[in-house]
């Protein structure tokens, strides 16, 4: 096997019907935004309950894939290099995961992050609205 390195991210899936299916559900949603998935872990599973029954699962998963260097690479390429800025535009941040560009001029609404919010004063624990990754997972762009 040639040698790789993985990042790790946490999911949790749900479904009506089983445990399998609640994570088949976090690994297909998962698909959609991120590349090169290549294992998971199942790491707790609870129940929603109603009316006495199982109303549903969720399933804590953890997701592994590969990181992609190529694309790292042509992505420093294409933005040209880090250390390059405009002072007439605040400097974005791009996920690496799933690609979401951190805007500091729209900040996120969906986290009460005011417009004007540079990157840098994110709070530690605000995470990817789109798939959940910590801060220390976007490049400067």
């Amino acid at each position: 096997m040639e040698e790789a390195v993985y990042k790790v991210i946490e999911i949790v899936g749900s479904s009506k019907t089983s445990v399998e299916d609640a994570v088949q559900n976090a690994i297909n949603k998962t698909g959609k935004t991120v590349r090169n998935i290549r294992w998971f872990e199942v790491a707790g599973t609870r129940g929603y309950i109603e009316d006495g029954r199982i109303a549903y699962w969720q399933v804590h998963v953890k997701i592994g894939f590969h990181v992609d260097q190529q694309m790292q690479e042509e992505n420093r390429k294409e933005t040209g290099s880090e250390n390059k800025s405009n002072l007439d535009e605040p400097v974005k941040y791009r996920c690496l995961v799933c690609g979401y560009v951190y805007d500091p001029s729209k900040g996120d609404p969906t986290a009460g992050i005011k417009e004007g919010t540079s990157f840098e004063d994110l709070p530690d624990d605000w995470r990817c609205p789109e798939c959940g990754v910590g801060k220390d997972q976007f490049e400067r762009m």
